[in-house]
């Protein structure tokens, strides 16, 4: 991804000129070269930093809403296989937003410090996608296969899926940096993996579930048994189709054609912040209870929302006293 970034950015190798992810001067530049006969090279400069201050607003909005969500579930929610993902989502969107501001505001005085901004940001993306894969999967086996999600299903499951996730994403990122940096590997290459495996294996199984729990959402014979936790991930899902995919195109664009399209990436930037930052609102905003009170605690509509498969799995019989259960 850093190549990519690079090219898209517009990122100077010299430690003394800024290395910012938007530079509107440099933009400018290139843009002035190629249309200086179309008359708007001032308002270009002008339209990028209205999207940088769109995408450091988002930024901040995520920090406040993901920051909330991992509070309450590391201090104040008792700890459950799907709170697991959940948390480490919430985590991997913050990290994703810090990466993002620190690289776009951030002049480094060296590029090897901007080589490492790059690998983080590439990291906490990554996961994140990563991440919501794994969730689409687990809610569709637990519509798929109940009895199976239920009983078999080992209980530490979540957390070793979570920390194969954290650590093949920053193996990868690692991998990629050291490539680019140090052999004479191709970039293309590189990154080739990349993208198959965040792109064209992330994307088809998201795009899948969704349909699975779109299908079992909205045909659901008792509209009033739709739970809450389904309707939250197959929004979840719904968003990071049409929020995560710009970049993700974008950058099989630049990847394998590579053409000179950089000014859309500031909106599939701008996109992606939006990815990790709608989460929180999505869990309190179906949380909420019709008609209930007004002034209802964050805790409580978190609560409401995550207690709901713990109930299902109340109202499917007794607990199941099947050993596999209990394998970690």
């Amino acid at each position: 991804m850093q190549e990519s970034f690079n090219q898209s950015g517009a990122q100077t190798h010299n430690p003394s000129e800024a290395v910012i992810l938007f530079p509107a001067t440099k933009y400018n530049d290139t843009y002035n070269s190629s249309s200086n006969d179309q008359g708007d090279s001032h308002y270009y400069p002008f339209k990028i930093f209205i999207l940088n201050v769109f995408i450091l607003v988002t930024c901040c909005v995520g920090f406040l809403g993901n920051g909330t969500v991992i509070w309450l579930l590391v201090f104040h929610i008792r700890r459950k296989p799907f709170t697991t993902y959940i948390l480490n989502l919430a985590v991997a969107d913050f990290a994703f937003l810090l990466s993002l501001e620190i690289y776009a505001f951030t002049r480094f005085p060296d590029y090897v410090l901007h080589g490492i901004a790059v690998c983080l940001l590439s990291f906490t993306y990554n996961t994140g996608q990563l991440l919501l894969t794994a969730i689409s999967i687990d809610r569709c086996l637990s519509v798929l296969f109940p009895i199976w999600h239920r009983c078999v299903r080992p209980t530490h499951l979540s957390t070793t899926v979570c920390a194969l996730i954290w650590l093949l994403s920053c193996l990868l990122g690692v991998m990629l940096y050291i490539l680019e940096n140090y052999y004479t590997f191709p970039y293309w290459l590189s990154e080739t993996g990349q993208y198959v495996l965040t792109g064209l294996l992330c994307l088809p199984l998201v795009t899948i579930s969704t349909v699975i729990l779109f299908i079992k959402v909205c045909f659901k014979s008792h509209p009033r048994k739709r739970g809450r936790l389904l309707t939250v991930i197959l929004l979840t899902l719904l968003f990071f189709l049409v929020l995560a995919f710009p970049l993700n195109a974008l950058l099989l664009v630049l990847s394998f054609v590579g053409l000179n399209i950089s000014g859309l990436f500031h909106y599939a930037i701008l996109c992606a912040s939006l990815n990790s930052c709608v989460n929180p609102f999505l869990y309190f905003l179906v949380g909420r209870r019709k008609g209930g009170q007004s002034r209802e605690s964050l805790l409580a509509i978190l609560q409401r929302v995550l207690n709901e498969e713990e109930n299902g799995r109340q109202e499917m019989g007794a607990p199941c006293s099947n050993p596999l259960r209990n394998l970690s």
